[in-house]
């Protein structure tokens, strides 16, 4: 069996009113995952980097103008549309100006923000569903199966950061270079264009498109028998790009320097747990973070998927391979972290679409036996896709252990004034700090403060943190202090279900994600483990 021929510009369709109707569906529920999760921790601000979308658009709105403050990644396309959202909530229903009721009530501000995340992650859906189809109908339905179930980009599409507008940006990057290289068409060029665009004034590193926009080039112009297209058009791109840049984020230009020095800042060491790492430790880093998100059978399928373009020859499949792209480049950095890795998914998950479709047509050519054998196979991985995305929702809905711990801490009358506490719990709920900074060790092995830090009667500890300083073999103090905290006796322990499962085979993590989402249901709570430990009185 082999895929039509890319010459075709009009690829021949089976099935497509149920397809499309398949897909309508995949859109709604994987939409449905998205946004039920957006009211995730509030009324607490949990996410270390939301603020910079939430508070830059106040910002905004403050100045009355729509030129973003920040440029930390940077955030522009995302803070844009929140600050007119912002505008558009605060005069139809909240009965001000967004500055006023933000210094009121922030949840509301930090959902739509959320909101616009969770628009684009469902776009998305439906933008891969568009690149499967430029190959088949039923490949479509397949992409957009990958896409809209995929864990991680579930549950980053409840957050109010630039990712999921990154991985939608790249999509349509995907989407014009497939069909520029069916069709070798100026829109389409135009429309990869826009996203690289779009993706740059979200995240710097959609830069890293551009070379699925040369790759279709190259390959239209010298199948078409036109090599000189090459440069005219390469040129046309760049300056696309740079226009369609401009036009949605001119500080970007104006104000290069600020930019310049976030490119830096923001790729520094001092990130402890996501530096010291060289390009095949943070390479491999990101191939473990994807097989454990998906599983060796759809990772085995996105190879068949691979193999079959190959065999071919889809030259109009390269552009698939963009995430690959992002893989060499992003491993190259000194810092690495999960969140990075979305872009970079796409390719197998794309070419799992078109592997899907391979083996099942094969199966259904078959006798009974390789039927049963195939469909189950692939039922095992979707329902593994499906419910690991399940459980992403339901952490966002379960109570965060931040919150359930600050109400019980003030029941208490517990407040951070007389308290040694870690970041990532209810007195910072949203970035870290380090108790080494207030607390050491002495030579007899008390925990005693710091010279000039007053005595207080309490610690709070954040899972989020211990694991981090325990694992810090270059930061001995560090290590000895929270190894010395954790042997003192707690007085309260704050539980909680930890983070969805995720493992690279299939049947262990039904297993396991069934039995996460049962203890959700059970009333379990989300979030870091908190501890408060009674300061030992110091001799």
């Amino acid at each position: 069996m082999t895929l039509q021929s890319s010459k075709s510009s009009h690829p021949r369709r089976r099935n497509p009113n149920w397809v499309v109707l398949a897909a309508l569906a995949v859109v709604t529920g994987g939409g449905a995952l998205r946004f039920a999760g957006i009211g995730w921790g509030l009324p607490l601000e949990l996410h270390a980097d939301e603020w910079v979308v939430v508070e830059g658009a106040i910002d905004m709105a403050q100045r009355n103008s729509f030129s973003p403050p920040y440029y930390f990644r940077p955030d522009h396309l995302e803070t844009q549309l929140s600050y007119l959202a912002f505008q558009a909530w605060s005069h139809l229903f909240g009965g001000g100006s967004p500055e006023v009721l933000f210094q009121t009530n922030h949840a509301p501000f930090y959902a739509l923000a959320r909101t616009i995340s969770a628009l684009f992650g469902t776009a998305a859906i439906a933008v891969a569903f568009f690149i499967g189809a430029s190959y088949r109908a039923s490949i479509g339905l397949w992409s957009a199966v990958m896409i809209a179930f995929f864990p991680p980009f579930v549950e980053h599409s409840r957050y109010a950061t630039p990712d999921m507008p990154l991985v939608f940006t790249m999509l349509l990057v995907i989407l014009g270079c497939v069909r520029y290289v069916q069709q070798e068409r100026w829109g389409w060029l135009a429309l990869a264009s826009a996203g690289i665009a779009l993706g740059i004034t979200a995240k710097y590193p959609a830069v890293v498109g551009t070379a699925a926009i040369a790759a279709a080039i190259i390959i239209a112009s010298l199948r078409s028998g036109h090599p000189w297209r090459i440069l005219t058009r390469g040129a046309a791109s760049i300056g696309m790009v740079a226009g369609f840049t401009f036009a949605i984020s001119p500080s970007l230009f104006t104000n290069f320097s600020a930019v310049r020095k976030q490119l830096f800042q923001q790729n520094s060491t001092g990130h402890l747990g996501a530096d010291g790492l060289d390009w095949s430790g943070n390479a491999a880093f990101y191939a473990n973070d994807l097989v454990n998100s998906t599983g060796v059978i759809l990772v085995a399928i996105a190879l068949i998927g691979l193999v079959q373009a190959i065999r071919n020859r889809r030259w109009d499949m390269v552009p698939l391979l963009t995430g690959l792209v992002f893989w060499v480049a992003l491993s190259a950095l000194t810092l690495h972290w999960d969140r990075w890795g979305l872009p970079m998914y796409l390719t197998p998950l794309l070419l799992a679409g078109v592997g899907a479709d391979v083996v099942l047509r094969w199966a259904a050519a078959r006798r009974l036996p390789a039927k049963v054998v195939v469909r189950t196979v692939t039922g095992l991985s979707f329902l593994s896709l499906l419910l690991g995305s399940s459980a992403q929702l339901a952490s966002a809905l379960a109570p965060d252990t931040r919150l359930i711990a600050a109400v019980e801490l003030a029941d208490r009358g517990i407040d951070p004034d007389e308290t040694y506490f870690d970041g990532y719990t209810p007195f910072l709920t949203d970035g870290p700090r380090n108790l080494a900074s207030e607390l050491t060790v002495a030579d007899d092995g008390a925990i005693q403060p710091r010279e000039g830090v007053e005595e207080l009667p309490y610690i709070l500890t954040s899972s989020r943190m211990v694991g981090r300083y325990l694992a810090a073999t270059t930061m001995p103090e560090e290590r000895l202090l929270y190894s010395t905290i954790q042997k003192l006796r707690p007085e309260t322990v704050w539980r909680t279900v930890g983070i969805p499962p995720a493992s690279p085979w299939e049947p262990w993590r039904i297993w396991q994600t069934v039995t996460y989402i049962r203890d959700v249901v059970a009333g379990g709570h989300s979030g870091p483990q908190l501890i408060l430990y009674q300061m030992p009185r110091v001799s």
